[in-house]
This record gives structure tokens, sequence and C-alpha cells, in this order.
């Protein structure tokens, strides 16, 4: 008798999942939830909501988007080891690998907001640089600004547990918020406008705000690469189930391009980063380069770890 009732409850069990979702006339309540989209016209150029453009679909909300990891051009995350007991060095170069594409943002911007105040724009000065030293096995990027609306400082790195990227925002007052997320357009290189021979970063890193919870002001954050020495921040706010884009903040990078390919710097290949170095360092009588003031910094700290890693990768290389 207990087995006859325990296989009848299972058969209704699994008659309703599967019969849920499955009839062609299911009311709209039950469809799968569609994705929101921001259209930012030809060229890049953005629309605005509120006072500055129409909002995008505003008598029509949309379920907010969720984005799911998505690799540099494939469909799934960055490949690296997440379990519990990987070394601090393996999770080092785990979450660098993952931050690689991003350090086309290393250097001195220029940033001028889109949305004006008093009939003016925010204009405000920010630089990227490497961070190796605050958490020996999680470096990030770290951003400081100058004069800006919206944030002091940002910190930007790679949960290998999760498979998402981090972006830590802190305002002028002292107000954290954290965002996770990953590419909702995938890296891409595009021979540049100017000069052919030079590959150019395009993608679009999407973060949707983690902590605090259930905050809507500034709820999502979206950094797009336009090219080597252009990216937008933008910054969008939840209304209903929906972002509604509030400012964009067009920076362009002061002085010459960071990079002219992604690989293959020879003789000027950062010790630490593996980019493109801008500088030069010495131990022991042999120069080194690096990247960035915070690359500097690291080497500067221990630099037999640095180039026993150097050396290491380049043997690495070489025997692929």
């Amino acid at each position: 008798m207990y087995l006859r009732h325990t296989v009848s409850v299972f058969v209704s069990t699994l008659s309703l999942m599967t019969c849920v979702g499955c009839s062609s006339n299911s009311s709209d309540s039950q469809k799968a939830p569609e994705e929101v989209t921001v259209n930012l016209g030809s060229g890049g150029a953005i629309e605005m909501e509120g006072d500055l453009a129409s909002e995008t679909n505003t008598n029509k909300a949309k379920p907010a988007r969720r984005f799911q990891p998505i690799t540099l051009g494939s469909g799934s995350s960055p490949a690296t080891k997440t379990g519990a007991n990987v070394p601090d060095e393996q999770k080092f170069d785990n979450v660098l690998e993952a931050l690689k594409p991003l350090q086309i943002m290393l250097g001195e911007w220029g940033g001028t907001t889109f949305k004006k105040i008093g009939g003016f724009s925010s204009v405000e000065t920010l630089g990227w640089v490497w961070d190796l030293q605050t958490d020996p096995a999680q470096p990030a990027l770290v951003m400081n600004a100058d004069k800006s609306r919206y944030y002091a400082d940002a910190r930007l790195t790679y949960l290998a547990d999760k498979q998402k990227y981090q972006l830590t925002v802190t305002d002028k007052a002292g107000t954290k918020r954290i965002y996770e997320g990953n590419f909702s357009v995938p890296l891409k290189k595009v021979p540049g406008d100017d000069n052919p021979n030079v590959m150019h970063s395009t993608y679009k890193l999407s973060l949707a705000m983690v902590e605090p919870a259930d905050e809507k002001k500034h709820a999502q954050i979206i950094l797009n690469q336009q090219n080597n020495d252009r990216y937008m921040f933008e910054i969008y706010d939840l209304r209903g189930d929906s972002y509604a884009r509030i400012d964009t903040i067009n920076t362009r990078r002061k002085g010459t391009s960071f990079a002219k390919s992604d690989s293959d710097y020879g003789d000027k290949t950062c010790v630490i980063s593996g980019g493109l170095g801008t500088s030069q360092v010495t131990y022991q009588g042999k120069s080194f380069w690096v990247c960035c003031s915070g690359c500097r910094k690291a080497f500067d700290a221990n630099p037999e770890k640095w180039i026993a890693k150097h050396e290491a990768n380049k043997k690495k290389t070489m025997n692929q």
C-alpha cells in the first residue's frame, strides 16, 4: 500500500513538471522573461531616458536583464580552476588571466558626462593601474578619479569561484556599491580606422549590483569599450522591471594608445602582467619593462619573484 502511494505521488509530480509551460495557449504570465536591450543607435550614439530623450519602452516594462557568464568570444566562462584547494599562486594566475583582456583600460583618461546639470557636463580625470599587493591571491585593476559626480575610486577583479567579474565602486561620500557580471558583448579585435595594422579591443562588460541588496539607484554599470582609446562608463537605474540609463561618461585616453596588439610585445612585455610595457625597472643591473605604476610597486617589493615567474612564462611559451 505504501509503495503504491509513493509511486502515485511521484507520477503526479512528474506530470506536473512536464506540463508546466508546454501548452501553446499558455498565458503571458507563463512565458519566459524577455531580455531588456538598450539601443545605442548608429555609430554608438546614446539614447538617453527621462529629460534627455525618450526612455526605452516606457509603456512596456520588461524584466531586468540577468547576464549569464560569457567568455571572451565563446559560450562559457574563462577556463580557470575554481576548487577551494587551489594554491594562492594558481588563484593569482587564474584571476590575472581573466583580467588581461581588460587591461586595455590601463593609463590616464579624461571623462565627460553626457548628462548636463545647470547646462554643463561634468569633466573628470581618472587613471587605471594594476593592484597586485592588497590581496596576493586576488589581483585587480583599480581606478582613482578626480572631480567625478559618481565615483572616487573603483576596483575590478575576477571571482574564479563564481566565474564572474566584480566591480566595487566607492563614491565621494564613502558609500560602496558592489557589482557582479560578465561580458554581454564578447571581446573582439578589430582593425583601427586610422591604421588597419593596429588592432583595437571592443566589448561590453555588464555588471548588476549585488550590494546593497534591492538598491535601485545605479543598479547596473556597463563598461563599453569602443576602441583602445575610448570607452564609455554607462550607469543605469532599476525602474520597475527594467534598467533605464541615467548617464554615460564618455572617456578618452590621454596621450598615446596603450597597446597596438594583444600579444608578442617582444622586449617590451611587462614582467608582471604580460601587457605592453611603458617604463623600465632594474634589478641587479638588468632592465625589465612594466606597464603601470601598480606593476612597478609590485616589482620593487619582490623583484626576484616576478623575474622568476616571467622567465618561467617565457619558457612555457617557447615550448608550446
